[in-house]
This record gives structure tokens, sequence and C-alpha cells, in this order.
């Protein structure tokens, strides 16, 4: 009978391999919610079978164990057991360190990976949680990937915010519920209130964060009557282009005729914008712009040279003057042009913090200066100037024959372009004033140049910079430009003679020399 038993002993070793194998494929089919209503109560039950039959094993061939445990390649075995298990054990306290204690680092050239100030900011500011569905089929799974890992990076900087993906083929009731109508739709919710959109990029993820995470939608009015730019005007000389910057976020945009007023200017206002008029302002309407910003208004005036606004005597009793005058700057002009200043050099104000490297360009602009005797609450700051070889030419008709130079009656650079005043008090008022309305058209917006004998559309920062000076005066300042990451594309060309190195050494070289190290240790040890 024992001789029997000798001979199933290495079966009673499979069997009991084969029950803790099998306690062990159940767990994890339970873990993985593949099989969510296995009896875990059981597994004890065959982890223990399979302790019996190991225990019958070791009890018919223990001579045979212990020879085993005791040889020679046993004691080198358990020395590579020791070390991998000293190695399994290391590898998962890093992961514990790693899990506890969240620690990464972007080692990309531009910080692909790393979000903006302005990201980092508006996610620590929420106050309600924040829930993000994408809403991706099959056969979208890279665009998906790509909006995954920005949302792993967003809610890594606050416990807030939430994300998960949904194929609206395999679910279209809850796509339905959320009118989803395109495949790639981002979902970002909070409470009632819902932002879709279509890119998976920081600034269209960071916008739609911050729209729905506000209480009310920030009103914006542009003045009419005065031959001003407007928001409605698709032309080259309309502000479409920023219109639909400013409602991208989250302002509402309307327009507003000083002289329909009965009493004080709308009670939603949020800001004031005045954007080149071509006739001056009533008195009565330039007492609504003072009394409002009495009040803690927040207004922004852009003027452009030989215009007479009928504003200056309000801007004089906020500390600023327009000089009657058109800048010339033969050393920084646009592509040669004297009489469009280009400006890539900005000083200190929360209006200019992110415009570092960007260059803005003014097709005709007038200088302006800060008065003294204004109020000591009212403190002005200049945004940025032109070079020290610049003036503000006051010939207008020497500017129209193309033959302007300086003389004693035209103020010497570097001259100030644009002032922020900030009046302190309980609500502090807010005014912004620039000597051209020109720079953000649709035309200056969409100027392009030849390049090559192709057309290529100029990249400047005169939007960042409206869109800047409208956040400041709303009181947005979260809002104040997100930089876009370009990627970083570094090819490595190789030479004929590079490439077949790179070949042989790869896929012959490297195998081959660990193969002959292999077999130079089985030599020896042989």
């Amino acid at each position: 009978m024992r001789e029997k038993l000798y001979a199933w002993a290495d079966y009673f070793a499979a069997l009991a391999f084969a029950f803790w194998v099998a306690a062990g494929v159940l767990y994890v089919l339970n873990t993985l919610n593949i099989l969510k209503n296995l009896p875990l109560e059981n597994l004890p039950i065959l982890i223990g079978i399979g302790g019996v039959f190991f225990l019958l094993f070791l009890f018919f061939k223990f001579a045979l164990v212990r020879e085993a445990v005791t040889s020679r390649t046993a004691r080198y075995g358990s020395n590579a057991l020791l070390i991998s298990l000293a190695f399994i054990a290391i590898v998962g306290v890093l992961n514990f360190l790693g899990q506890r204690y969240h620690i990464r680092q972007d080692v990309t050239v531009n910080k692909s990976f790393t979000l903006s100030e302005k990201t980092i900011q508006i996610l620590q500011d929420l106050k309600e949680p924040v829930q993000v569905i994408g809403f991706y089929t099959t056969d979208n799974l890279q665009t998906q990937q790509q909006a995954s890992d920005r949302l792993r990076e967003y809610a890594s900087v606050t416990g807030k915010l939430t994300y998960k993906f949904i194929d609206p083929f395999a679910e279209p009731q809850i796509a339905t519920e959320y009118k989803v109508q395109m495949d790639g739709t981002v979902v970002f919710e909070r409470g009632k209130r819902r932002e879709n959109v279509f890119a998976v990029d920081e600034q269209s993820f960071t916008n739609a964060i911050h729209k729905i995470s506000q209480e009310q939608q920030p009103t914006i009015y542009f003045t009419t009557g005065h031959g001003e730019h407007s928001p409605e005007d698709t032309g080259a000389e309309g502000y479409s282009l920023m219109k639909t910057a400013m409602e991208s976020d989250n302002y509402r945009v309307a327009l507003l005729d000083l002289k329909t007023l009965t009493q004080t200017l709308p009670a939603d206002i949020t800001a004031l914008i005045i954007t080149g008029p071509k006739q001056p302002f009533d008195p009565a309407e330039v007492k609504y712009v003072g009394d409002y910003l009495e009040q803690g208004g927040r207004v922004l005036v852009m003027v452009d040279p030989q215009i007479e606004s009928g504003l200056d005597g309000l801007l004089k009793e906020w500390g600023l003057a327009f000089r009657n005058d058109s800048v010339i700057d033969p050393k920084f002009g646009f592509f040669g042009q004297a009489q469009v200043p280009v400006i890539n050099n900005y000083k200190s104000h929360p209006v200019t913090k992110d415009l570092v490297g960007q260059s803005s360009f003014f097709p005709g602009i007038r200088s302006i200066q800060a008065l003294s005797g204004a109020q000591s609450s009212r403190s002005p700051s200049a945004l940025f100037a032109t070079s020290d070889q610049s003036w503000g030419e006051t010939d207008f008709a020497s500017l129209k024959a193309q033959n302007a130079k300086p003389d004693d009656k035209d103020a010497k650079g570097p001259l100030d372009l644009a002032y922020a005043v900030e009046a302190r008090g309980e609500k502090s008022a807010r005014l912004v004033a620039i000597g051209n309305s020109n720079f953000v058209t649709n035309g200056t917006l969409n100027a392009r140049v030849s390049v090559g004998g192709q057309q290529q559309r100029i990249q400047s920062g005169n939007g960042m910079l409206f869109g800047n000076m409208l956040h400041w005066l709303a009181g947005q300042e979260t809002l104040i430009a997100i930089p876009s990451k370009p990627a970083d594309s570094r090819p490595i060309f190789l030479t004929a003679e590079q490439t077949v190195f790179v070949f042989w050494s790869s896929f012959l070289l490297i195998p081959l020399a660990i193969l002959s190290v292999g077999a130079l240790m089985w030599w020896r040890r042989r």
C-alpha cells in the first residue's frame, strides 16, 4: 500500500498545485468584477485541500525533498530566491511610497505635461465637485487616451474632479440624457450646470471648468453710436473674432448706446468697452461713464490718433492724457513700417504678466502720459512703451506725405502706449486706456505676410493682450492666458552609413555579444 501511495505522491503535488491555482484564479476574477457572485468563503476550503495533498507529498517523498533542499543546486537556488524576494520587496516598497507620496517630474523641453498656473489656480479654487464624462466610440480610442491623460493631470491637483468615459453606442440612453450628438464630446458638469467641449487641449478643458464653476456670467457692454468698432461686425473693421473669443471665456457680449439711458448703466454690467469712437461723446454720456467709474466700475478706453473723443476731461480726473500725436518707431517697426510700432517688452502688471515672448503690433497709435496732481487713491501703471529711438509725430501732414522727422514739438521716446489705473476703495474701480483700437480688429488679427511666395497669417500677442485687459477689468484674473504648448518634434536624420551601423549594431552585434558571453560562462562552468 505504501509503495502505491509513494508512486502517487507526484500526483498529490500536482493536485495541491491545482487547488491553489484554482483558488487564486477565482479570487482574481472576483476582484476584477468579472465574476461577481463567486462564493469567496469557499476559497479557504480549496486552499486547505491543496495543503493536505501537499503534506501527503512531503510525507511519502520526505527523503527526496530533504536531498533536494540540501543539495548544492538548492543552495544556489535559495540564494537566487532570496535575491528575487528582496527585489520584489524593494519594488513593493517603492510602489507603496509612490502611491502614498505623489511626486512627478516633467522632463519635456516645453513642459508638455505640466499644467499652467491658471489651470492649477482654477482647480484649487473649486468649491463643489466637478464630474467629467467623455463620450468616445471604439473608433476614437486614441483621442480618448489623450483626454484621459489630461484629466488624470487635473485630478492629481484637486480631489473635487472625477472623470469617466462612456461609449455612446454601448450606452445610448446616457448619451441621450446628456444630449451628445458627436463622437468625442466631453461633458463637464457641476450640479445642474453643464458645458460641452470637443477638443482635448488644456485651454478647452480649463475654460469649461471655469464656466461651470462661476455663479453668474459676466456681461461686457460695448458702446455704440459714435462710429466704434462693433463686436457684431464680421468685416475687416469689426470685432467679431474677439467676441467669439470672449464668449468662449464665458462672457456675455452686448451693445450699449449711452444716449438711450435714463438713469444709470445696466445693473448686470461687468465692464464697459469704448472701441475707437469717430465722433465725440456728449457730456451727458461722459457723465454716465464717470459715475460708473466712481461707483467701482470697470472701463476700457481705446482712442485712435487724430480723434476728438470727448473723454479727455474724464481721463484727466484719472491722471491720464492722450497726446495729440502718432507714434513713429524706426527701431521696432512692423516689417519696416515705422508707423506700426512692435512691442515685445512689457512692464510688470497683472495685464502683462503672461505676455513674455509675445509680440504685439499697433497700426497707428498715439502716446499717453500720466499726469501729476491726480487723486492719491488712483495709481496709474504703464503697461508698455516704445523704443528710445521713437517719437510722437504731431505734424500729421508729414505723416501723410511719409516724410515725418522728429522736431522740438514731438515727444521723444520711449513713449508709453497704454496705462492701467486702479482706484483703491471699498469697491476698486479699474480703468485701462490705450491709444489704438485697430490692434484687435478682424483685419489685424487676420493680417498676413508673404513668406517664400506664400501668404502666412501673422502670429501676434494682440488678442492675448486685449483678453488680459478684459480679464483684469472684469476681475477674472484667473483667465489671464494659457499659452499653447506646441508638440515638440525632434526628428533624427541619419546618413546611409549611420543607418547601416544602427541596424547591424541593434539586430546583430548586441545579441551576438550577449550570446558570446553566455557561451563563455557555460564553457567555464562545464
